[in-house]
């Protein structure tokens, strides 16, 4: 936009002349016998306040009956006040920018060193009326360029709101509640696309933040900008980064504004909305869920992975295949590692546990089975910066105690509690079950739920009573070695600490002897003297 921003100096005879006029006086009409032009009247009196032509332009008469040059004219002669502007030469001027200085009544505070004014084709000042809002529609389209004017027909600048369309000079948190920015009092057209501002918020603090306008107008809500989406703050429209909340396609505001994870975004480097992303950031400072320590994560700068899918929503209280592996996500959208648990044949989320809180009797006690709570267990990988997916197989899992061997299902990866025929082998909760740290030996026995007699249980019975156990209480329970393999048809099996057991040939102990004296004594035929023969009878 070209402006003039000077004063045009004093009219001069010459200028006089090129306008049209002579220096003659008539009895009406136009007169300069005073030295300053007027036009007299059918009586020789000077016409005052009034419009008067001259080959097809328009000059102003005042109060002393002379021509004005220079100046803004105000012509109340009306209902509504309309403005005009005439030049050195007094002519009214057409489709121009004018700028005038403040007087001296008006704001001292103003950023503007003069209000700029268009005069249109009819001469008249672009105005719009006080008690009219303003709107896209009622904008002044200027050499391609948007501009909004008040009723005085001052050039509309900076932050605008759209019932008062005061000017904000000495405001600086009102773009909280503006509608509209125009650019500065020297260049005001209407902001379009991406502008970053420096504004003021309500505690004082200075901030730097992007806003997006169509024709002046700020945007707010969901709003998408070649091809991505972006979040624009509900109440005063700034661009939301790194976490938002997207309440409606329309609403949208900081995330201490949250009702449910699944309205929650995560926004790029340049404000776009994250879709099919995985994200590695501390939690919000206002993020927090009802039954989780996410608002800790925070104090304590933790990362955590969160992952958002095609549409942009947080994934959270479900298990998720994600380029082809497994994840689980908690209430609040944190990737979990470790021992995580499902609702029974549901992908939905119940809990997790990390696998260093637990020992290896934990397992077999019960204590982690009363956790899982009749839900399904899993293994998600405790590299929570590179991994994080769902194991399957054999794992070997650092307990509270010791590292153990867990085996999951291969197609499934739930932790199964019974016997594994694939791998022959016991397992709680996908611990393999056998001798453990804490046992002073190479063989443990291990409880398992069989019809009416323990002692012929078979080894694809699930188990029943959780636990281990060694000597006496060994006796009708299957016995496992030191790899969690069933130990089958030993007539006298040593164990490290110089014990005995019997096996027979489905597993089950059918007698434990603290020495081998003893074992001779259960076990010789006191027909024969032959002891193995009875003992290989019975485990046959």
């Amino acid at each position: 936009m070209k402006k003039q921003t000077k004063v045009l100096a004093t009219l001069s005879a010459a200028a006089l002349l090129a306008v049209g006029f002579t220096a003659v006086s008539f009895a009406s009409g136009w007169d300069n016998s005073t030295g300053a032009w007027q036009y007299l009247d059918s009586d020789g009196e000077p016409v005052t306040n009034e419009w008067k032509q001259s080959n097809g332009q328009y000059f102003y008469l005042g109060d002393d009956g002379n021509m004005v040059t220079d100046s803004l004219i105000e012509d109340n002669s009306q209902s509504k006040p309309k403005y005009y502007y005439v030049d050195a030469n007094g002519a009214r001027v057409t489709n121009t920018w004018k700028a005038v200085a403040l007087d001296g009544d008006e704001n001292t505070d103003r950023d503007a060193e003069y209000w700029w004014y268009y005069f249109g084709s009819d001469g008249k000042a672009y105005t719009i009326d006080a008690d009219k809002d303003l709107s896209k529609g009622r904008l002044k389209t200027i050499n391609g360029l948007k501009y909004a004017f008040d009723d005085e027909g001052h050039m509309l600048y900076g932050w605008i709101n759209a019932t008062d369309k005061d000017q904000q000079d000495d405001n600086k948190t009102a773009w909280q509640n503006s509608d509209y920015y125009f650019n500065g009092w020297n260049d005001g057209h209407a902001q379009n696309g991406w502008i970053k501002l420096e504004v003021e918020k309500d505690n004082g603090d200075i901030k730097n933040y992007w806003f997006y306008f169509e024709d002046g107008k700020k945007q707010k809500g969901k709003k998408n900008v070649n091809g991505k989406t972006y979040l624009l703050d509900e109440n005063d429209g700034h661009m939301l980064d790194d976490w938002g909340v997207l309440l409606t396609n329309s609403t949208v505001t900081s995330i201490n504004g949250l009702n449910t994870t699944s309205q929650v975004r995560y926004l790029n480097g340049d404000g776009s909305v994250r879709k099919n992303k995985w994200v590695y950031a501390i939690p919000d400072e206002d993020y927090n869920v009802d039954g989780t320590n996410v608002n800790e994560d925070y104090g304590d700068d933790n990362y955590r992975w969160w992952y958002f899918n095609q549409s942009g929503k947080l994934t959270s209280s479900t298990m998720k295949k994600i380029n082809g592996k497994w994840y689980l996500f908690d209430q609040a959208g944190r990737m979990k590692v470790g021992f995580g648990v499902t609702e029974s044949d549901s992908k939905d989320y119940k809990d997790a546990f990390d696998h260093d809180k637990y020992s290896y009797a934990d397992f077999t006690d019960g204590t982690v089975d009363r956790r899982v709570g009749g839900g399904d267990l899993y293994y998600f990988s405790s590299d929570e910066e590179k991994d994080g997916s769902r194991k399957t197989g054999y794992q070997t899992i650092e307990l509270e105690d010791d590292k153990y061997q867990f085996y999951f299902d291969t197609k499934t990866g739930k932790a199964v509690t019974g016997y594994v025929s694939k791998i022959k082998k016991y397992t709680v909760n996908g611990l393999i079950l056998k001798p453990s740290t804490d046992d002073d030996t190479n063989y443990v026995a291990i409880s398992v739920g069989a019809g009416t007699d323990n002692k012929y249980a078979t080894s694809d019975d699930v188990l029943g009573a959780f636990g281990t156990f060694t000597g006496d209480e060994a006796i009708g329970k299957v016995l496992v070695n030191k790899s969690g393999t069933i130990v089958k048809s030993k007539t006298k099996l040593k164990t490290s600490d110089d014990h005995y057991y019997v096996v027979d040939s489905k597993g089950i102990v059918v007698d434990y002897c603290d020495d081998e004296d003893q074992w001779k004594a259960h076990w010789s035929d006191k027909n024969s003297g032959s002891y193995i023969g009875a003992v290989a009878d019975y485990i046959k």
